[in-house]
């Protein structure tokens, strides 16, 4: 019957790019191709209009940290969606399914709707819902504990990151959250967390369009792109915004690799963040950052083999991307990677192993009678299909659905103790937030100072003109913060 449909209310920061919210976009699609009435509430704007895709316009993202070099960004607690508004989205919904929220939802939205007698699913697309504010934990792990001391958060004055710790544990209700994770490691991560530990986890991975991701003829993917015919390629997607995306490892692993192969024989084709040349003997060709789909499987159908040299993952797009277009990995065993690159998919060695890396990169680029490319397309299509990933999503709330509505228990709001964990959570973030304006404001001023000095205005022009013939985008954007700083 209509009445009954599914009606599900997805958040998700932002959905364009290649990451974590292009993957709740392509969750979303799938639930709607699945037959329910799937809405996916946003917190940023999108350039193009989606099926389904409602912006909050009233979701405030707050004072943020500015990033540190090497680390991934840290998120503190935003002042999140109005209660009114949520409060609707909630009168109209069955369930909910949290994807990427850092920097929308707050943690008192999240008690609102874990507490609202319908069921939440918490996607876990990073480690951020673990911990007190960090993304990936770089090593560290006292996100088993408390969060204290937070390498990441530079404040030590401000233990910021334990309280939000501890205001998630007081504040949600956990009975009513069920987590889906995107691999059998996030599974064990997930296990050991404090916060989330004792909800019923269901390991759904994300779907990947393979009508785009798909083998294309390799001479023509390397024509297009200008790689070389006659050498073997790797593709490499570098990041240097954060540690864990492994670019020291890469070179590492490359200059063990340069022992065992002529270098002559080999290119390393790399597409994203380049930003600073790899010192490293191979011959090397960067094709830019790559936004279109089409290029990217383009991309991947031209190398040989992909190399992802990430330290922490929750699943690894790159990795069933590049298998889709019939190109084998190697990798560290984080994230899915593990779980595709099996036999002649590829190799997963233990994280930070250079050399085992470059053993496995050996025998990839040496093997024969490895799997055709439609072979390796098609353990992709059967297994991260819109079709299979959608279908499961629908069981698990339909399920969780039922469990509800059989439940006669009461979703009590927060009582004493809970609330002054969230007194002393709510204390903190002010302070933070009256410091984090003041800097800003120092920081503005400070800009404003140089950019109407000599020096400035020609170091302005500088830019601008480097700008304008390089990104004529980025040229209108500057100048728009620009003239916007002057009045």
């Amino acid at each position: 019957m209509e009445a009954e449909r599914l009606r599900v209310a997805m958040f998700s920061t932002l959905v364009t790019g290649s990451g974590a919210g292009y993957a709740a976009l392509r969750v979303h699609d799938a639930l709607r191709l699945g037959g329910a009435d799937s809405t996916l509430y946003v917190g940023r704007a999108e350039r193009a209009k989606h099926p389904g895709v409602i912006r909050l316009r009233d979701a405030e993202e707050g004072l943020q940290p500015p990033p540190v070099p090497g680390l991934t960004i840290f998120s503190v607690d935003p002042p999140g969606v109005p209660d009114a508004e949520l409060d609707r989205i909630i009168a109209r919904a069955d369930i909910f399914n949290l994807h990427w929220y850092a920097r929308f939802l707050s943690l008192r939205n999240i008690e609102r709707l874990s507490r609202s007698g319908k069921p939440v699913v918490l996607t876990i697309r990073d480690m951020n819902p673990l911990a007190g504010g960090c993304h990936f934990f770089h090593g560290c792990e006292n996100w088993m504990r408390h969060c204290s001391p937070c390498p990441q958060f530079i404040r030590d004055d401000l233990p910021l990151p334990s309280a939000a710790f501890e205001a998630k544990q007081q504040l949600w209700d956990f009975d009513n959250i069920a987590v889906v994770v995107l691999s059998d490691h996030s599974r064990e991560l997930v296990k050991q967390s404090p916060i989330l530990g004792g909800c019923r986890v269901e390991k759904i991975p994300n779907p990947i369009d393979v009508g785009i991701f798909k083998p294309q003829d390799c001479n023509r993917a390397r024509a297009a792109l200008g790689i070389p015919q006659g050498k073997q390629a790797i593709a490499y997607l570098p990041s240097f915004s954060s540690a864990v995306k492994g670019a020291a490892q890469a070179v590492e692993t490359l200059l063990l690799l340069a022992n065992e192969l002529p270098v002559g024989e080999c290119v390393v084709v790399c597409a994203g963040d380049l930003g600073e040349q790899l010192n490293v003997p191979f011959e090397m060709i960067n094709v830019g950052f790559i936004a279109d789909k089409k290029r990217l499987s383009q991309f991947y159908s031209a190398a040989d083999v992909t190399l992802i040299p990430s330290t922490e993952e929750t699943f690894s797009n790159t990795a069933a991307e590049s298998v889709a277009c019939g190109t084998p990995i190697v990798g560290f065993e984080v994230g899915a990677i593990p779980e595709i690159a099996q036999g002649v998919r590829g190799r997963a060695v233990p994280v930070n192993d250079v050399e085992a890396l470059a053993t496995a990169l050996t025998e990839i680029l040496s093997g024969e009678g490895g799997a055709s490319p439609s072979e390796l397309h098609h353990y992709i299509a059967e297994t991260f299909s819109a079709e299979e990933i959608g279908g499961r999503y629908l069981r698990l709330f339909e399920d969780l659905r039922r469990a509800a509505l059989e439940s006669d228990r009461v979703h009590a709001v927060a009582g004493l103790g809970q609330e002054e964990a969230a007194d002393r959570f709510d204390k903190l973030l002010r302070n933070y937030r009256e410091r984090r304006s003041r800097e800003i404001g120092e920081e503005r001023a400070a800009l404003r100072h140089e950019r109407h000095s000599l020096q400035g205005m020609l170091a302005l022009v500088a830019r601008a003109g480097r700008l304008f013939f390089a990104d004529n985008r980025a040229f209108r954007r500057q100048m728009r913060s620009f003239l916007s700083d002057r009045h």
